[in-house]
């Protein structure tokens, strides 16, 4: 049977002599691993189609097992992406997380969206380092509230009065943060500071494209980065931040 998919290519895997498995999260079925027949080889027509970071009309053959690439059309090539190096290296650390987070074929269309305007944010943002951090992160947390795993951040997960303006600290084991006088009661727990919990708020409370226009010193960033760390390994199983 022939199928068509839109799909974002997230990775692919040399196979044989000349083929490759791509993995592609596609807007039909979720996440897909597909075989590129003979894509390796010198005048292969697929390959500069197939290329991770790039969103493409894929057109697959399948009857059992593992679907086989027959066409491809670039919808989104997403160039100035893959001119820049610190760009691509973000991509490239949501693409291997959702690779690991995410099961085979289970459809999401709000996760696809999101991965969707995602490249279409980062493409417009080479050179401004701190600002993709903030995005990349954004649509992270984004996505954790999109499979289930929404943080508190608006009161104390303990006693779950308003969080005030204090040395509140975040523990993952309770799904967020626990004001100044209920850390005590948690072994586990980081601080975390009143300017991270502001801009998970913003994070969960707004649309992806909008976090553009956020502002958060490096050393903010750093510690955003903590708490998804932290997210990640609770939802992925250890080691699962890069």
């Amino acid at each position: 049977m022939e199928y068509k998919y839109n799909g974002i290519i997230l990775n692919k895997k040399d196979v044989g002599e000349v083929d490759r498995i791509y993995t592609i999260y596609t807007l039909e079925a979720g996440k897909i691993r597909v075989l590129g027949k003979g894509v390796r080889k010198p005048n292969a027509k697929l390959a500069g189609n197939l290329e991770s970071v790039t969103q493409a009309e894929i057109f697959l053959a399948k009857s059992r097992g593992m679907g086989k690439i027959t066409g491809s059309i670039v919808i989104g090539n997403f160039a100035n992406i893959k001119a820049d190096l610190d760009l691509v290296n973000k991509v490239f650390y949501v693409f291997k997380i959702l690779a690991r987070l995410i099961s085979d074929e289970e459809k999401d269309e709000n996760i696809f969206r999101l991965l969707e305007k995602y490249l279409a944010v980062m493409d417009g943002l080479s050179g401004e380092e701190d600002r993709a951090g903030i995005i990349t992160i954004g649509l992270m947390f984004k996505i954790l509230d999109e499979m289930g795993y929404r943080l508190e951040v608006e009161k104390c997960v303990y006693c779950e009065k308003k969080l005030l303006l204090e040395k509140n600290y975040f523990s993952i084991a309770r799904g967020g943060v626990l004001c100044a006088k209920c850390f005590q009661f948690e072994n586990k727990k980081i601080p975390v500071s009143n300017e991270s919990i502001k801009l998970i708020r913003i994070f969960l409370q707004n649309k992806l494209e909008n976090l553009i226009k956020l502002r958060a010193s490096r050393q903010e960033i750093n510690r955003l980065q903590v708490v998804l760390g932290e997210a990640l390994d609770w939802v992925g199983g250890s080691n699962i931040r890069l």
